[in-house]
């Protein structure tokens, strides 16, 4: 349930704040995207491979581990002791342990930092997103996706910080030493921002996470929208962790300018999230998913298919806007079913969403070893991207009724 009403300046910093922070955590994110084949060669670890994926994979895929193992206990934490705790601890720390990925001097410490700053990532994410939809109520579809649109310009900005950093210094390690900057103000608005969160806070009775998430599970409509999760972050994860890397390895773009075209692929994201979310406010939401995942598929088709390099940059926005707008329409349906439970039912989603990432980074990782990087990450996206598609026809609206005009949470 959401508090009560909000000043529309309130609004306007608590979503602020939020949005900064989504920043914070894909800037420090991206910036190893961009930064992966120089940091890979200079640590020797480009074409060695560990179980069988190579070690590069292995780091791409190292945050997204840490954030699966928190995401859920985030969700329900943040559904019981509230959220502006568990955010500020988030912060914290994908920041400290971004900076110390910029002192790894080998596979093991880039791994492990990596790892924990992920921790730090799977306490914020659900957390951040269920404070936004319980502040927004009725009008979460848009409040949503201009919180996730934090996501995209944030990571445009760590590719950019990347390129721009190796371009000046021919160096990674400058490139994560800039990045978790962005973090600090971040931590300083939210330790000032009590009474802000108070308007997020989730009135339920006890809480239980086995309880709870099991209860959800065995709702049809919570676990089509699970299903649904899974497979389109599958489909999209190769964007954020191997973007940059296939412009740079299967097209010969320089550091630079894949990171460029990388943060223009972000940003067109960010649009379509904004744009769409904003949509979903006003018309079914299970109709909007199912209609986004058809395009992908076609993007898709499209960009991998395609020999004519500007065709690609062309296709490759285009995708970026169809696939990224999908993920704030469908946090939006989800927490329609929470019944009361946004944290709870949001971390669900984050846990089948990083489940897919691990999964998503690694199985390229695996084909790469036969050295056909092309092959390996237009199979990995585009055989989850059809299932998305399929899976977009089990979804079903469920439109909570809202509360009375007197407590309407704040509207954008």
């Amino acid at each position: 349930m959401a508090g009560p009403a909000h000043s529309g300046r309130g609004a306007t910093w608590f979503l602020a704040l939020m949005f900064l922070g989504y920043f914070a955590f894909t800037a420090d994110r991206t910036v190893l995207s961009a930064m992966l084949k120089p940091l890979s060669a200079s640590l020797g670890f480009e074409r060695t491979a560990t179980f069988g994926i190579s070690e590069t994979a292995w780091l791409a895929a190292a945050q997204f581990v840490g954030v699966l193992a928190l995401v859920l206990a985030s969700g329900h934490l943040s559904d019981r002791y509230g959220h502006r705790r568990v955010i500020l601890v988030g912060v914290g720390v994908f920041t400290a342990f971004t900076w110390l990925v910029g002192v790894a001097s080998d596979f093991q410490q880039a791994f492990a930092f990596r790892l924990v700053s992920g921790l730090g990532e799977g306490l914020f994410w659900p957390a951040a997103m269920s404070a936004v939809a319980n502040y927004f109520g009725r009008s979460k579809g848009l409040a949503l996706g201009i919180f996730y649109a934090g996501f995209d310009l944030g990571g445009a900005a760590g590719n950019g910080i990347g390129s721009v950093a190796y371009a000046l210094t021919s160096d990674w390690r400058t490139a994560f030493f800039i990045a978790p900057l962005v973090g600090l103000p971040v931590l300083a608005g939210i330790s000032v921002s009590r009474g802000a969160f108070a308007g997020a806070a989730t009135r339920v009775g006890a809480l239980s996470i086995g309880r709870d998430s099991v209860a959800l599970l065995k709702n049809r409509r919570v676990a089509a929208i699970l299903a649904f999760a899974f497979l389109a972050t599958w489909a999209s994860v190769w964007q954020v962790a191997y973007l940059p890397y296939y412009y740079s390895v299967v097209l010969g773009a320089s550091v630079p300018a894949a990171g460029a075209i990388a943060a223009g692929v972000l940003l067109s994201g960010m649009v379509g999230k904004i744009a769409l979310g904003r949509l979903s406010d006003s018309v079914r939401r299970d109709r909007l998913l199912l209609f986004l995942s058809v395009l992908v598929v076609a993007s898709y088709a499209l960009f991998f298919s395609t020999r004519s390099f500007f065709i690609g940059v062309g296709v490759a926005m285009a995708l970026g806007f169809f696939s990224s707008a999908m993920f704030p329409v469908m946090q939006a349906l989800a927490s329609d079913s929470a019944r009361g439970r946004t944290g709870t039912v949001l971390g669900l989603t984050t846990t089948f969403q990083s489940t897919a990432a691990v999964v998503g980074v690694l199985v390229p990782g695996a084909l790469f070893a036969f050295g056909d990087v092309l092959r390996a990450i237009a199979l990995g996206a585009m055989f989850p991207a059809v299932l998305t598609a399929l899976s977009a026809l089990t979804l079903r609206e469920v439109r909570s009724p809202g509360p009375k005009s007197e407590n309407e949470p704040h509207s954008l």
